[in-house]
Order: structure tokens, then C-alpha cells, then sequence
């Protein structure tokens, strides 16, 4: 949804461009708020999110230029369109250094709108994808893990991991950009179309999401609502997005090589708290150890050793979560007999000591 506040210090003009954005036809563009001029519009904005701004220049208070100066300031994912009856030069002069995305005359044509507000939106969205994949190509040596067990996911298309998966990618992108809210959809696709890249997979189109699929239909978006809204966005996305993937896999796994590393993931997952000799993994199959290790590696670019831990890993986060659970009970529910070992591994996948791990989730930490 791209939210658009309008403002203009007469009543009838501000009526007839929402009339004319109403007449595009376009259920992503909504209106969601108005102001008679830039210091309502400012009060306004600091209750409500806003994308686009559609403003007048002359106006009592606090006239439009100066408006948009503010909004620039405060408010940098915002777009801002100029609808003046002034055809003057310095103007649009000042328009321009104010980096406005359009200058148009009144009586405003509602094709000239539909198509200023058009490319006002694609600038917008543009802009985002395009620091989105900036934020992913700079994050991706730290969230390799999550990237490769997204990919190993897909590649098995094991359904029932994927929403963990959601949960855990979200995070990590809140993480990146604090309270930008706005950045979650963004980096979201961003995220897949990375995801995708490394499957070796067709990337999924960026399609919009409809307000009415994540259970939010008011037009209007206060600030505090704009985490929820926007994680709700990102989820549809990731979740949409996967089984996209899914689908497009099904079309390469009848090969032998993607045969071959499911069986050994399938495994893997049924026995990883055992111990697990290569040698005899390969005579489940049947192949030979030589020949299994070559095709694992180039099916997944890693070792059956390192799938292995990685595997082991996630499983002990998720079973240190359990307060009961010693440290060496969890080591050996995972497969390890030695819990210094286990937690010294655990320390170099994950960079945090067991311990350090349940007292960064707020858990009480064993003596």
C-alpha cells in the first residue's frame, strides 16, 4: 500500500485529487490522511506514516517548500509530488534542489497525477530494493548460516522448517535497521532473491501484497502500529516467497545428484545424535565413500562433516532453550559425548558459548 497524505489550503482541491487517485482504479494507492497546510501536515505526519506527500506551494502557516524541507529531514522515505498554480522558474528551481519527484500545474489532469504518483511509488520502491540489496551483499558473511540452511531447505524442500526459518530471517533483519520499519518488505525480497541465486533457482517477482491478506485494512497507519504492520508484510513475503521456491524445485529434484543429498540430509536429520561414519552413510545409499563426498560437495558446496554440525547446531539452540536441560545433556542429545567439545564447537558456529547463548535469551544460567 502506498499511503499518500495530501495537503492544500483549499478544501475543494484537495477533495478533487483524492477523487482523481479514487478514479485510477488502483486499490494499492490510498489516501490516508489530509491538511490545510504544512505545519497540520507535520502534525499529522508525527501521529501517521505517510510515503508520499502531494502538496500545494503557497499556503498560510507554513507554505509547501518549507513543508517538504521538514519532511526530507524527518521523514527521508518519503516522496513528495508539487501540484502549484505557479509556473515560476525559481519554483521549480527550488523543487528540484528539494529533490521533488514532480512539479504539476493546476487544474491538475488525472492521467498527469496517475502517472506522477506512478513513478513517485517506483522511485520509491526502487530506492528501497535497491539499499535492501546494498544491506544483504554487506551482512552476507555473518548471515552465510541462515543463507545456507535456507538453500538446503529449498533444495530438500523440507516444508515444516521453513516457518522456523521466517521467524529467524526476520530478526536478523530487524537487526539491521532499527526502528526502519519500512525496510522489512524490501530487504525481504531482497533476502529471496539472494536465496534463490544460490539454489540455483529462478528468482520469484516481486509482487505487492495486499493489505487485506495480512488482516490490515484501514488506510490509515500510526506510528506505533508500523513493526506490526510491516512484520506482518515481511512474513506474507518470506512464506510466499519459499514456497515459490518449493515449486520451482520440484522441477529439478527428479535428478540423480539432488536424489543423492536429499538422502544424505534425510539421514542426517533422522540420525544426527548418533555417531556418523561417512563410510557407512555411503553404504546406505549405496555409493562409495570418495564418489558420495564429491557429489555432496557440489550439490551444497559444503562437507557432509560441516552439514553435519551445522545441523547438530541448530538442533542444540533449539533444545538449550529448555531451562531443564543441562549443558553435557544437550552435548549428548546432539551427538556429542564430551560437552567441553560441544561447547567449544558450538562457540566457533555460533560465536557465543552455550551458557552465553541462554543468557543472551534472558535464561538463568546453570552453575
Amino acid at each position: 500500500m502506498l499511503r499518500v497524505l495530501i495537503v492544500d489550503d483549499e478544501l475543494h482541491i484537495r477533495s478533487g485529487i483524492r477523487a482523481k487517485l479514487e478514479q485510477c482504479g488502483d486499490s494499492s494507492i490510498a489516501v490516508c490522511g489530509e491538511a490545510s497546510d504544512g505545519q497540520e501536515a507535520l502534525d499529522w505526519l508525527g501521529r501517521h506514516y505517510a510515503d508520499l506527500c502531494i502538496t500545494d506551494i503557497r499556503m498560510p502557516i507554513m507554505d509547501g517548500l518549507e513543508l517538504i524541507r521538514h519532511i526530507n529531514e524527518r521523514y527521508p522515505w518519503m516522496k513528495s509530488v508539487i501540484v502549484s498554480s505557479y509556473d515560476d522558474f525559481n519554483y521549480a528551481k527550488t523543487a528540484m534542489a528539494l529533490h521533488v519527484s514532480e512539479y504539476i500545474l493546476k487544474p491538475v489532469e488525472r492521467e498527469m497525477l496517475r502517472e506522477a504518483v506512478k513513478d513517485a511509488r517506483g522511485g520509491l520502491f526502487r530506492e528501497r530494493l535497491d539499499r535492501a540489496h546494498k544491506i544483504v551483499a554487506e551482512r552476507l558473511n555473518q548471515s552465510h548460516g541462515l543463507m545456507q540452511h535456507w538453500v538446503d531447505v529449498i533444495q530438500t524442500r523440507q516444508a515444516d522448517k521453513y516457518p522456523l526459518l521466517v521467524v529467524d530471517t526476520l530478526l536478523m533483519m530487524e537487526s539491521w535497521i532499527q526502528h526502519e520499519y519500512y525496510m522489512l518488505d524490501s530487504l525481504s525480497a531482497a533476502w529471496i532473491d539472494m536465496v534463490a541465486k544460490q539454489a540455483k533457482l529462478t528468482v520469484p517477482g516481486c509482487a505487492e501484497i495486499i493489505d487485506r491478506e495480512l488482516g490490515f485494512d484501514r488506510e490509515c497507519l500510526l506510528h506505533e502500529e508500523e513493526r506490526v504492520y510491516f512484520r506482518l508484510a515481511a512474513v506474507h513475503r518470506l512464506e510466499n516467497s519459499v514456497l515459490s521456491l518449493f515449486d520451482r524445485m520440484k522441477n529439478d529434484f527428479g535428478s540423480e545428484n539432488a536424489k543423492l543429498v536429499y538422502q544424505v540430509k534425510n539421514y542426517i536429520e533422522q540420525h544426527y545424535h548418533e555417531k556418523i561414519n561417512v563410510a557407512e552413510l555411503a553404504d546406505q545409499i549405496p555409493i562409495s565413500r570418495s564418489y558420495l563426498a564429491v557429489r555432496f560437495k557440489q550439490g551444497t558446496g559444503t562437507t557432509i562433516s560441516s552439514y553435519l554440525t551445522d545441523v547438530r547446531m541448530n538442533k542444540a539452540k533449539l533444545l538449550l532453550l529448555d531451562q531443564q536441560t543441562k549443558v553435557y545433556e544437550v552435548a549428548n542429545r546432539v551427538g556429542y559425548e564430551n560437552g567441553e567439545h560441544f561447547a567449544k564447537l558450538f562457540k566457533d558456529h555460533w560465536g557465543i558459548t552455550p551458557k552465553e547463548y541462554r543468557r543472551l535469551m534472558g535464561m538463568t544460567v546453570e552453575v
